[in-house]
């Protein structure tokens, strides 16, 4: 695995999103550095430094240009015209548009995966659920720009990404599904439809991402809508609110 070192020491508090976000390892200037680094053989500036400040730049108009003409009718040349980078710059930081998309489904499918192994490192099926949820959530709070275009920008990966892309929400589906099952057999959980409460899981944090307006146009408070998310995932695995 690429990630940073995916152990629950590296996160202290995971009970406040602040907290979390301090210690997320995928953000600011980290983030696009973590980027040049995994991509730098296709990179032709070599200026780490200057890199790093275009593909930030890059990322950012594109994600800004396609939620507002979508990301197949951006061209580069917007792209240039957005961030004040020449078209040869951009170039030697992304050797075709695509290959922006590709970057953003890579990125996700590792904090998805860190996330995961994370969570599975709890000692009981509740704690692993619980941590699981909390480390999907506070995460699409932070990366929300990237999880909202990979969501509506699938179709634009060359094919086999386009799987890949598919499989994210499959693996995340399946690995909840996996903890409810657990916790089914031991007695900690009481459902006949894991599969249907995994699923429900991802589409509630996958609303408070693609929907932002809609959570902000209703004040709800983030911290608020989590609390709710673990307290439906409790009513519907019949486990005592003291759990």
């Amino acid at each position: 695995m690429t990630a940073l070192a995916a152990k629950v020491a590296d996160f202290p508090d995971i009970s406040c999103f602040d907290s979390y976000q301090k210690a997320f390892p995928y953000k600011g200037e980290k983030l696009f550095e973590k980027i040049y680094e995994q991509n730098k053989d296709d990179i032709k500036i070599k200026k780490s430094h200057v890199a790093v400040a275009n593909l930030k730049k890059i990322f950012k108009a594109a994600f800004k240009l396609s939620s507002q003409i979508g990301f197949h009718e951006m061209s580069v040349r917007d792209l240039s015209n957005s961030t004040g980078v020449s078209m040869g710059s951009i170039y030697s930081c992304i050797s075709k548009k695509e290959n922006i998309a590709v970057i953003v489904k890579n990125l996700v499918s590792e904090v998805s995966e860190q996330y995961m192994q994370l969570g599975r490192q709890q000692n009981d099926a509740w704690s692993k659920l619980e941590m699981t949820i909390r480390l999907q959530f506070y995460n699409s709070c932070i990366l929300q720009p990237w999880l909202f275009f990979l969501y509506f920008e699938t179709r634009s990966l060359p094919e086999k990404h386009q799987a890949d892309s598919k499989q994210i929400e499959l693996n995340t589906i399946a690995n909840y599904k996996a903890i409810i099952d657990e916790g089914v057999a031991n007695g900690a959980f009481q459902t006949q439809q894991s599969s249907f409460v995994a699923h429900n899981i991802l589409v509630l944090i996958q609303d408070w991402y693609l929907k932002p307006w809609k959570n902000k146009q209703q004040q709800i408070d983030r911290e608020q809508y989590l609390h709710d998310v673990l307290l439906m995932v409790k009513t519907s695995l019949a486990i005592k609110q003291s759990a």
